[in-house]
This record gives structure tokens, C-alpha cells and sequence, in this order.
């Protein structure tokens, strides 16, 4: 099985990357942050995944194992192919998209081409089942300097009957919106960011 591949760069287009490994051309269906990674003339390594279909093979690239593994999770929900978990790689990274199904953002998955809501709900009901703990603590990086402050407003919004994943996505809006960077903030100010994004979504 191909695991990766490492070669120069030969061209990169909009959902593709074309690779020459010791001159064979490999064309590979990448995700967002995988064409990010190549640039043309240059070498690069991307993680893959050889998908057979009653249409043929299919060579995917990805950034990262750990974006491979999400791929491969994605497939495993009824009605989505190869094709579609692409889309879904391709319109965030794997941090956003795993705060998408933590949260149950139906509307921000709605948006992509090809998931209509009722299969954004089914994707969020059944990869909430897959996502581990693990998964969980990626998204859980140091969200802003007053580490312990986030600490202590996440726990007290849990305290109130919000979901780690509720949780852990409203911090991620509000550091998107640079509300986190805006120097230093008690817990008690950060209680109430949250409090007023929760209640907005």
C-alpha cells in the first residue's frame, strides 16, 4: 500500500498535485492544506491513500496522518464517498473541521458543495462517535496567552451544561476573531466572550 510519496512538484492545480517520484508522474487528489504544503520545481512529501472504486483508483494526498485518518473516518458515513471527503478537507483543515462535527455546525458543513443539512446532521450524529478524547485535546491548544483563565471559564461552561465540543468551538470563534489576542483577560471575561458567542450560535 502507498503511505506517501516524496518527489518534486511538477504542477499543482485546483484539486490536484502532480509528483515526480524518480520519474514516474503521480497525480494525487489532494486536500487544501496538502496543495499548501507543494510548491512547482520543488520536492515535497505528501501521505496518500490509494482508493479502489467500482470506477477505478484513486490516488489521494494528504498534509498529514492525521488528516489521512480523518479522510478515512469521513468514509466510513453512509452516502460519503471519496470524492466528498475531499470537499469537506478541502474547505477547512482538520482542526476546523473536527470543531465543525464537535459543535454540530450544521450550517457552516451546509455550505459545502454536495452536503445538503440532512447529511451534515448524519455526518455530525455519526462522526461524534468516532472522534476521540484525543481529537478533542488537538483542538485544545493554548488558545491565548491567560492559559489557566481559559482553563477555569471552559470548566465553568461545562459546569453550566455546555459540551466540550460547544465549548471548545466558541473558543475557536472567538481566537478566529482575534477577541483572545486583545491582551490579557480574566476568567470572569472570558466567561462572559463565551457566554454571548454560545448564546450567538
Amino acid at each position: 500500500m502507498l503511505r506517501f510519496l516524496s518527489g518534486k512538484v511538477v504542477s499543482i492545480t485546483e484539486n490536484s498535485v502532480v509528483l515526480d517520484v524518480q520519474g514516474f508522474g503521480f497525480e494525487l487528489l489532494c486536500t487544501g492544506s496538502a496543495s499548501r504544503t507543494c510548491v512547482e520545481g520543488e520536492d515535497a512529501t505528501l501521505v496518500t491513500y490509494l482508493h479502489s472504486t467500482d470506477a477505478g483508483l484513486s490516488l489521494y494526498g494528504f498534509s498529514s496522518e492525521r488528516e489521512r485518518e480523518l479522510f478515512l473516518k469521513l468514509t466510513t458515513v453512509k452516502g460519503i464517498g471519496g470524492k466528498t471527503a475531499m470537499s469537506i478537507l478541502k474547505a477547512g483543515n482538520a482542526d476546523r473541521v473536527v470543531t465543525w462535527f464537535l459543535s454540530s455546525d450544521v450550517e457552516s458543513l451546509s455550505k459545502i458543495p454536495g452536503i445538503g443539512k440532512k447529511t451534515a446532521e448524519r455526518l455530525c450524529f455519526e462522526m461524534r462517535r468516532h472522534l476521540s478524547d484525543e481529537e478533542f485535546a488537538g483542538l485544545s491548544d493554548p488558545l491565548h496567552p491567560a492559559g489557566k483563565a481559559a482553563d477555569l471559564a471552559m470548566e465553568a461552561l461545562r459546569s453550566l451544561g455546555f459540551s466540550q465540543g460547544e465549548v471548545g468551538a466558541a473558543f475557536r470563534r472567538l481566537k478566529d476573531q482575534g477577541a483572545l489576542s486583545e491582551g490579557e483577560h480574566s476568567n470572569e471575561e472570558l466567561l462572559r466572550l463565551a457566554l454571548k458567542e454560545l448564546k450567538r450560535n
